[in-house]
């Protein structure tokens, strides 16, 4: 009976730690290549290991770290958001049409660009938790609405422009330290204190891993998949904004190469591609991984095809990595 007793806690110790190292082993992981990555750019371009070259990656990782904010919430929650390519497009021609390169229309263009991609999450949000239809037929039926009122919107010419005042918050420094990456830390410090202080975090990671459990236990279920999808929404949309701002103008397509970069962030990161389990401190590792890999490959001058195909390898494999690791866990 003592015995027994005895090695329940030792047992319950061990699924505890298998289940920690478990959660970690695909950021870990990431760190690791990250780093193997550094070493192979700098042998072949010598110097490339630099503060300038360091803050430059950053600059960079910070326009899909911000994407994936909201894609990271989705994906906690259990669901997709596949509208964010032309929410970023949409929101950036918003933007730049109705500040028109003046700096007395900023804020009405920040304002109205915000607000356009809150609304276009709180939509998703409101078809996959009211009326029940498949988060990713539902933003990918809205990434369509979004294309054909943004051609529509623009004639099929984005116009304006963005006053040097607002390309400040994507070009600009504050001593060494760019201000974008500034924005983008304060916004990751904002989100990991949400996910792991809040009750709403807790609440989003409830519905993620077990939505009849969550509802059970009094959770308003639709009410946390709008806010997240709203969420969502928000953050393509402030990605487009300082995209735009960060080229001086916007262009129709810009946000097609964002969808498959914020998902692979958050899975590469760590995050159960099947909800509840996950972190935003994970994504910004997968951020810097992709923006590494791409800068990588530009340096040993692999063709676009060639870049997709790892790209896609890079995902299968972390879906791989996840599925492992869950196993562990349990």
């Amino acid at each position: 009976m003592s015995e027994s007793t005895t090695s329940a806690p030792g047992e319950d110790r061990q699924r505890a730690l298998r289940a920690f190292l478990a959660a970690r082993a695909a950021p870990l992981a990431s760190l690791a290549v990250i780093l193997l990555m550094l070493v192979v750019c700098n042998v072949m371009a010598p110097g490339f290991v630099s503060v300038t070259n360091t803050m430059h990656i950053a600059q960079l990782s910070a326009f899909l770290g911000i994407a994936a904010i909201g894609q990271t919430l989705v994906i906690l929650s259990g669901g997709i958001d596949l509208s964010i390519a032309w929410t970023i497009t949409g929101t950036a021609c918003v933007y730049a049409q109705v500040s028109q390169g003046r700096p007395a229309m900023l804020l009405l263009g920040l304002a109205a660009a915000l607000a356009t991609g809150l609304v276009i999450g709180l939509v998703n949000g409101i078809g996959v938790s009211k009326f029940r239809i498949s988060p990713i037929v539902m933003t990918l039926g809205m990434n369509n609405v979004i294309q054909g009122a943004t051609l529509l919107y623009t004639d099929g010419t984005p116009s304006g422009g963005v006053a040097d005042e607002g390309r400040f918050f994507a070009t600009g420094f504050i001593g060494p330290f760019s201000v974008l990456v500034l924005l983008w830390i304060a916004l990751s410090i904002a989100v990991i204190v949400i996910l792991r202080v809040t009750r709403g975090g807790r609440q989003l990671l409830g519905v993620g891993e077990n939505p009849l459990v969550s509802y059970l236990s009094g959770v308003r279920n639709d009410r946390v998949l709008i806010a997240v999808y709203g969420l969502s929404g928000l953050s393509a949309a402030l990605a487009g904004v300082l995209y735009a701002s960060f080229s001086g103008a916007s262009f129709l397509g810009m946000g097609d190469t964002f969808v498959l970069p914020a998902i692979a962030a958050v899975v590469i990161g760590g995050a159960s591609i099947y909800g509840g389990r996950g972190g935003y401190g994970g994504t910004i590792i997968g951020a810097f991984f992709l923006t590494l890999l791409t800068t990588l490959l530009s340096i040993v001058n692999f063709s676009a095809g060639a870049r997709g195909v790892i790209y896609g390898g890079v995902i299968i494999a972390a879906l791989l990595l996840n599925r492992f690791t869950q196993g562990a866990a349990r």
